[in-house]
């Protein structure tokens, strides 16, 4: 038993992984699960982390822990060298084994003898346990440990089920085979050069990493080290796996070398057997290199599978040519190109596109067509009338506008009439095509034809034809319209029970409430739109989402989402080609980098906008390649004229006039948007201070024309601010009340903590009891000292809340009053000795206890209205912290002194 508690021997780590180690034992969750295949260096991270920490109990789990007692005799011996008193005796439980009570039982002796104790307990390959009353008994200790307890588990296995809960409320941090994969950065600092195919070849397998870097010691040349390398990972698969396996399953891993993927009832068929089930199972459950894609298929890892191919002795090109025949026999078209693909049939390629023709872009299978035809164009194939058809499909899905136009003008002509689902199909990108060739009405009216056609259809073709017509609403600022359309197209899947196309169209909402500047709606939209599968998702992206939904965290308050998801969906929207979306995506990435620059220049930090100009510069280059992205191209220009405002103030009437002439060609959508940064151009640098009020108010009337407050939200407050300014208490009270309405609303907070322009914003909504639970909660969010007490000091002396001076708060007693009074006029601080001579000079009790109970007093009063403690006792003296805290005697001073400054009629 002792055995099983001693830590594995540390070696010197090759690598550290801080950023794995950093998402380990995160505060404020529960449990840190670590799950992946053998030989991607669970322990290894594990190791890592418990090194140097001495509060760590260590458990190896093995076989025989799968047995309750076992299991617990073993825990009792590990935390027994770790707790000098631990009153717990696995031996007590044996009569609550196979009882329902004993987890609930075990649990609170166990967390009782444990007590306050700080410990770290690892659970290292956890899969063992299979046990019911265990893995429940581990589950309810993660659902109740305390706080001092930290709990990590390593396994080849997935979550249990029963902790899914936890971890979508966030409670549990899990680490997965992609996150312990070897990044090109970590292979690269290991390796000390890198090399693509290498890397691609080990899929970032912990085991083949290092085995490639102790190949490549010495310096020798990477080629000869790679060869070094796969010599010694075939030894070892050679070796240590394919030898010590039966000579039945050595026979059906030669003969399934060269199958992409692995499906249960294919190999049955295909090597005339009926228990491939059971051999594929083995291989998982011995975790042989094979990796499962659904419930009944499989795939070999790229290095095992290049091993079997070296050694299956053209058993593999056999089954795979009977693979090819068979699928095509079957009608299996997809699977038959695909080993035809595989086996350099040209033939069969070709016969396989023109028969699933459309199905390729209903079934979101299109990304392979590149490949067939490059294969076809090298073999110099003829393309029947029907494959030219997909080609031009395929051209257009990939956004290559002007060669998809030749192929489908040509070719739809020539459709039979009996193909009309090919023909809405091959319609509805010939629409995409007038949307970036020509103009977004012409692709309205396309897609308006096939309306009558759709009668009777599936939701699906449906959502083909009508998803493009909401696009072309959406992009041309037809919001209503799109918002309204949308919704129909919903309720319209509702009454066909189609609730699966309901979640496409309700996914692109979140496009629709991001153009009109609703992002609490669209943020609602975008996380709802998570559940659908990933390969529907993936489906989708043609119509991206996540762009707007990371744009619009940010704005919402909660930017550290926006970076991450901006990586991933350009990440995505590369890997499948979508050439379409290139320049909305990076013109959002650029205003994302470029609004948070502008908050590190506004609060006096060092702002680099570099970043935000590349992505900038790149929007502007595949803006141009599209007509339907000219909108993009334009308010790149307006942008950069915005910016040139900045850097050449002395030229903003020039370059202002300059920017009306390019508005008069964007939708509203930009329009408001670029009078808004026109009018704040001129604001900041204090140009002109009419015409930016003009286009503040001109960006608000746009906006709310077309149901848009993307801009007219954070319009209302700036034009609020100006009339500040200006000494308009009137119209300052009114935009503010309407900035902050719809700030509410629509949930725009991340432009509050820009303290220069809002913060005497916020303060005459805290003083004007404005919305005062909102305005409190924005004067939180953006850092600023919140005022939230009053205090009267003309005539009646009392305190109040800062939003409701007319609601007096009770101060008991007179001297409490005085007190206040008193440290309220000696702002700069009073020594204890003093405040006891003017205040208590006539008392003949504790004056000490006196001091502090009226202290109490006032500290409990501030306290009823939210606000801290305000007597504060620094380097010797007491005084009154007036961060939390307006009063009438500071406000008339200020008025007396501005009239002295400037004696007019407002100040008056």
């Amino acid at each position: 038993m002792r055995l099983r508690n001693i830590r594995p021997k540390a070696t010197e780590a090759l690598l550290q992984r801080p950023r794995l180690l950093d998402k380990i034992a995160l505060p404020g969750t529960q449990l840190t699960y670590i799950h992946a295949d053998a030989g991607y260096g669970k322990t290894t991270l594990l190791l890592q982390y418990a090194k140097g920490r001495d509060d760590v109990v260590w458990m190896a789990l093995d076989g025989k822990d799968r047995e309750p007692i076992f299991f617990l005799q073993h825990l009792e011996s590990s935390l027994k060298e770790k707790l000098i008193q631990f009153e717990f005796h696995a031996t007590d439980y044996i009569p609550f084994a196979g009882s329902d009570t004993f987890a609930a039982v075990v649990l609170s002796a166990l967390l009782k003898a444990i007590g306050s104790s700080v410990l770290t307990i690892i659970f290292d390959d956890v899969h063992v346990i299979t046990h019911h009353q265990l893995t429940d008994l581990l589950t309810e200790w993660v659902k109740s440990s305390p706080p001092n307890l930290t709990l990590i588990m390593a396994s080849r296995h997935e979550l249990w089920s029963s902790l899914f809960r936890l971890k979508i409320a966030g409670e549990v941090v899990e680490l997965t085979k992609r996150d312990l994969c070897f990044s090109q950065e970590e292979a690269e600092r290991l390796w000390g050069f890198f090399d693509e195919a290498a890397y691609s070849a080990t899929e970032g397998w912990t085991l083949a990493i290092q085995s490639y870097r102790l190949a490549a010691e010495g310096n020798k040349e990477f080629s000869l080290a790679r060869l070094d390398a796969d010599r010694d990972v075939s030894r070892y698969l050679f070796n240590e796996i394919f030898m010590g396996i039966t000579e039945e399953t050595r026979d059906f891993l030669k003969a399934t070398s060269r199958l992409p993927e692995l499906e249960v009832q294919g190999c049955n068929y295909l090597l005339n057997i009926k228990h491939s089930q059971k051999i594929l199972e083995e291989l998982m459950h011995r975790n042989l290199f094979i990796l499962r894609t659904s419930t009944t298929s499989y795939r070999y890892h790229t290095l095992f599978r290049n091993f079997l191919q070296q050694n299956d002795e053209g058993r593999g090109w056999e089954i795979l040519h009977k693979a090819k025949d068979s699928c095509y026999g079957s009608g299996d078209y997809g699977r038959a190109a695909e080993y035809a693909l595989l086996v350099e049939d040209e033939k069969i390629v070709h016969a396989c596109l023109s028969a699933m023709a459309g199905e390729f872009f209903t079934k979101g299978s299109s990304r392979n067509l590149k490949r067939y035809f490059d294969f076809l164009e090298a073999r110099h194939v003829e393309l029947t009338p029907r494959v030219q058809l997909v080609k031009g499909i395929y051209l257009s899905d990939g956004g290559d506008f002007y060669q998809a136009e030749k192929y489908l003008k040509v070719v739809m002509p020539q459709l039979k009439s009996d193909e009309q689902d090919l023909y809405i199909l091959a319609m509805t990108h010939l629409a995409r095509v007038k949307r970036n060739r020509a103009s977004f009405p012409e692709s309205t009216a396309c897609l308006d034809s096939l309306l009558p056609l759709l009668e009777g259809a599936p939701m699906a073709a449906w959502y083909g034809v009508v998803i493009e017509k909401i696009h072309n609403l959406t992009l041309t600022s037809q919001l209503t319209e799109a918002l309204a359309l949308t919704i129909a197209m919903m309720n319209k899947c509702l009454v066909n029970g189609d609730l699966r196309i309901k979640g496409w169209f309700e996914r692109y909402l979140t496009v629709v409430y991001f153009y009109k500047g609703d992002y609490k709606n669209c943020l609602q939209a975008y996380e709802k739109s998570l559940a659908i599968p990933q390969e529907e998702q993936d489906q989708l992206m043609r119509h991206g989402v996540g762009v707007y939904a990371a744009k619009a965290y940010q704005i919402a308050g909660q930017e550290d989402k926006a970076r991450p998801l901006l990586d991933a969906e350009l990440y995505r929207m590369r890997q499948l080609g979508l050439h379409e979306e290139f320049s909305i995506n990076y013109l959002l990435y650029a205003e994302t980098l470029n609004t948070a620059e502008q908050l590190n220049y506004y609060l006096g930090k060092a702002a680099d906008f570099s970043a935000a100009d590349r992505y900038l510069n790149m929007a502007e280059d595949y803006a141009l390649l599209n007509r339907s992205t000219r909108e993009h191209w334009l308010f790149v220009k307006i942008w950069k004229d915005c910016a040139e405002i900045f850097k050449q103030p002395e030229k903003a009437e020039e370059i202002t006039a300059g920017i009306l002439t390019l508005i008069q060609d964007t939708t509203p959508f930009f329009q408001t948007v670029a009078y808004g940064r026109m009018a704040n151009a001129l604001q900041v640098h204090q140009k002109n201070r009419e015409q930016s009020i003009e286009y503040y108010r001109k960006s608000i009337a746009i906006g709310e024309e077309i149901g848009c407050y993307a801009y007219a939200t954070l319009a209302y407050g700036k034009l609020a601010s100006i009339y500040l300014e200006e000494g308009d208490e009137e119209q300052a009270r009114s935009y503010t009340q309407r900035f902050l309405e719809l700030s509410c609303q629509y949930d725009h907070r991340y432009y509050i903590r820009f303290k220069p322009l809002f913060a005497d914003v916020l303060k005459q909504a805290a003083e004007a009891g404005i919305m005062p639970d909102y305005t409190r909660e924005l004067l939180d969010y953006g850092g600023y000292a919140s005022v939230r007490v009053y205090i009267n000091t003309l005539g009646t002396f009392y305190i109040a809340p800062a939003h409701e001076r007319k609601s007096p708060i009770k101060i008991r007693t007179q001297k409490a009053r005085e007190l206040l009074a008193y440290l309220l006029e000696h702002r700069e601080g009073v020594s204890k000795e003093r405040i006891f001579d003017d205040l208590w000079w006539d008392s003949e009790a504790n004056v000490t206890s006196l001091f502090h109970t009226r202290r109490g007093e006032i500290k409990r009063a501030f306290e009823s209205a939210g606000a801290g403690n305000p007597i504060l006792y620094e380097r010797g003296v007491y005084r009154l912290e007036m961060a939390e805290i307006s009063c009438d005697l500071d406000a008339l001073r200020q008025a007396a002194a501005d009239f002295a400054r400037q004696p007019s009629f407002i100040n008056a």
